[in-house]
């Protein structure tokens, strides 16, 4: 009889997520900046809870998790926070941009957007891209934004990054404050 020596079975530690969320210098805004990644939701809840008065969160990210960014509308709405962007702001960040309950734009500020997409027969699993778009053009209208403007995010490709200029934002109501 041979004689074997059980393994543990390996542990699947989880990667550290890939951003930052922390209270400004001043202490009046939340700053994010990084992948919109998993874990997000969780820690601007425990944010918001520990800073209840806190009522803006500044956004700097390329983008990442639709489904996380979703989570992350779900509290800014809750708690009627507004967001701004200084530097950059594209794909799943302009849906948490959107989902502010006032939206600015510093002047060097961009918002970038693009269609949703996947590589394989437009189907992965159980996800369709389509489906998965109108979910977020929901959010979008949900936040007074121009039908137009929210009907084109809804033909856009997913490459390029599409930049309105902010007289654009503006009039579609993405951006509200001056």
């Amino acid at each position: 009889m041979a004689r074997t020596e059980a393994l543990p079975k390996p542990q699947r530690i989880a990667p550290p997520p890939q951003f930052e969320l922390s209270l400004s210098d001043d202490g009046q805004s939340f700053e994010f900046n990084g992948l919109v990644d998993f874990g997000m939701t969780e820690a601007l809840r425990n944010m918001v809870a520990a800073h209840p008065q806190i009522k803006r969160m500044v956004l700097d990210s390329r983008g990442g998790y639709v489904a996380e960014a979703r989570g992350v509308v779900t509290v800014l709405r809750e708690h009627q926070i507004a967001t701004h962007v200084d530097g950059h702001c594209a794909s799943a960040c302009a849906l948490i941009f959107a989902g502010g309950s006032a939206r600015s734009l510093s002047p060097e500020g961009q918002i970038g957007l693009h269609g949703y997409a996947l590589q394989r027969d437009n189907h992965f699993g159980m996800i369709d891209p389509a489906v998965e778009m109108q979910r977020d053009l929901a959010i979008y209208r949900a936040q007074s934004i121009d039908e137009k403007f929210v009907e084109r995010l809804g033909t856009l490709p997913q490459n390029p990054m599409w930049y309105p200029d902010h007289a654009e934002l503006r009039a579609a109501g993405m951006v509200t404050i001056p």
